[in-house]
């Protein structure tokens, strides 16, 4: 017979299976009221520890219901995991999406960079013009265009006229507004299909092709130059710059496209040397002088160093007295190999490489020093006239190398003339005037060379503290034949006496020529009338000779030389 304990056992083993077997929440709340009223069973099956046909019915449900219950919570379980796994998904899709978003910024960013990049290797900085790489790619796409079609194809170097005395006078800000002007100005007078470029510092060259109702000719150049001449407001001031353009024409017999910059460079530097401000088609023979003009820079840079420098004296005859009253130094270059070099064949080259300031200081400094000897020697209180170029003009220590080289040879100031040309001033009146002053402030004589053939402006001309005006030699040259000239002339002498000035004639070579200024009042002249520039020792006897002789028969007798 099974005891109690037996059953007790019985039914704890039962418990136990249906604790393994059914979810925990169930279990541990069913099974134990379960077995509470198994234990109270009056049935044999109860007796015997078993449920009855009716409690299996039951423990069936509570299966069921149990199952059910399980499955809901496991749901809530897996929709839980599930939620928090879409939370993971989503938290990493976001992290997938900024980083694709940094990584597409960071890849345009590399292709603006990689792009600009690019435009700043074939783009000039300052202009934003094509550079000289990009310039060869547009050379060779417009040599192509104008093989297929037929059509010419002129290609142009452009060089600003004088630019350094911009960049000296008035700051190299200054500099680079012109340039970025001038650049705006080019691009704007072309046409669309056109080409303009920075070659370096001050040049440009444009490429020109033909186009449908515009041929190309003279007049397009001449276009280009007046729309760099207008006026550029620099501060407060206006300034005007001219330029000198070489020009290459495509195809023409025996043209390569290579040498097509080559070509309008020669042309170009051919317009510089006939007087800047206007332009030049290249020509063969150019090549001649090229070839000349390097070898000529490749000397000049050693000249002087070499001392190959000399200075040529013309004496300034005053047609009251007769006498020799100053004379104008005249550079010379005695070059070893090819002889003597005038200044017409190496100053436009020493101006272009910047030579022309230490050779123009060296004049300044040797001519003082003579003149100084001169008058120690007992020939006079004689003035001698020196040339300033414009980049002499520009320099901002123009004031102070005067004064230096008065104090060094010890020559009065208004014994020092400095001659200037009305080009160099009439750029910035205002800074003229001013510096101008300032070299009368110092004592010296300022006088106009050439007036007439520049830029001739009275009311400039009033402003300016000038002493002395020199009538041009092609003014002189024909007052005895022509009505005009002579005219001029007289009105020029009438002028300056208005003015308070006095005035000089260059080029005077004959008997009627010096008879015609003497009648109007001319008050000095200079030409081979009275004698040629000669060197120191030979000018100095022309000195002595004077000195001896009567006013007419100086004269007479200068004219013999």
């Amino acid at each position: 017979m099974t005891t109690r304990t037996d059953s007790s056992l019985s039914h704890l083993r039962k418990q136990d299976l249906l604790r393994r077997r059914l979810p925990f929440s169930f279990a541990a709340v069913a099974v134990p009221a379960f077995a509470a009223k198994a234990a109270t069973a009056a049935t044999p099956l109860a007796a015997a520890g078993l449920p009855d046909a009716g409690q299996v019915s039951l423990i069936l449900l509570w299966v069921a219901i149990a199952l059910a219950a399980g499955a809901v919570a496991t749901i809530r379980v897996l929709a839980q995991r599930a939620n928090r796994l879409q939370q993971q998904l989503d938290l990493r899709s976001a992290e997938l999406a900024r980083a694709n978003q940094c990584i597409a910024e960071d890849a345009l960013a590399r292709s603006v960079s990689e792009q600009r990049i690019h435009h700043i290797a074939q783009h000039d900085v300052l202009t934003g013009l094509p550079s000289r790489s990009l310039l060869q790619d547009r050379l060779g796409v417009a040599i192509g265009d104008s093989e297929r079609s037929g059509e010419p194809l002129w290609v142009l170097l452009i060089d600003l006229d004088r630019f350094k005395y911009v960049n000296d006078s008035m700051g190299h800000k200054a500099g680079d507004v012109l340039l970025m002007t001038i650049a705006a100005r080019l691009r704007s007078a072309l046409h669309d299909d056109d080409t303009v470029a920075r070659l370096s510092g001050d040049e440009f060259v444009v490429i020109m092709s033909q186009h449908p109702g515009q041929r190309l000719g003279p007049q397009l150049v001449q276009q280009l130059m007046d729309s760099v001449a207008q006026p550029v407001l620099l501060g407060t001031k206006e300034y005007s710059v001219t330029c000198s353009i070489g020009v290459a024409v495509y195809p023409t017999a025996g043209a390569l496209a290579d040498s097509l910059i080559e070509h309008a460079d020669i042309a170009m530097y051919s317009a510089k040397k006939l007087g800047r401000n206007n332009f030049q088609f290249y020509t063969p023979a150019m090549n001649d002088e090229a070839q000349e003009r390097v070898r000529i820079e490749s000397a000049l840079r050693k000249a002087l160093e070499r001392d190959e420098f000399v200075l040529h004296y013309q004496p300034q005859v005053d047609l009251a007295s007769g006498k020799i009253v100053g004379m104008e130094a005249l550079i010379r270059w005695q070059h070893p190999e090819l002889g003597m070099v005038p200044p017409m064949r190496f100053i436009s080259v020493a101006e272009d490489i910047g030579l022309i300031v230490p050779i123009g200081a060296w004049v300044m400094r040797t001519a003082c020093l003579q003149n100084r000897a001169w008058q120690d020697a007992g020939m006079g209180h004689l003035r001698v006239a020196v040339n300033l170029s414009a980049r002499q003009f520009g320099s901002p220590d123009l004031l102070d190398n005067i004064s230096a080289v008065l104090d060094e040879s010890g020559l009065d100031a208004n014994c020092l003339e400095i001659e200037l040309t009305e080009s160099l001033f009439m750029s910035d009146v205002t800074l003229a005037v001013e510096l101008l002053h300032n070299m009368k402030a110092i004592g010296v004589n300022l006088s106009i060379d050439d007036f007439g053939t520049g830029y001739s402006s009275l009311s400039y001309l009033s402003r300016f503290p000038i002493d002395v005006l020199k009538i041009d030699r092609s003014f002189v040259t024909n007052i005895t034949r022509d009505a005009s000239d002579a005219a001029l002339v007289a009105s020029i002498i009438n002028l300056a006496h208005n003015l308070k000035l006095s005035v000089i004639a260059e080029g005077v070579e004959t008997e009627e020529q010096l008879d015609y200024l003497r009648r109007h009042g001319c008050d000095e002249m200079q030409g081979y009338y009275v004698s040629r520039p000669l060197p120191a020792l030979e000018f100095e006897l022309l000195l002595r000779e004077h000195n001896q002789l009567a006013d007419d028969k100086i004269l007479l007798t200068a004219g013999a030389n």
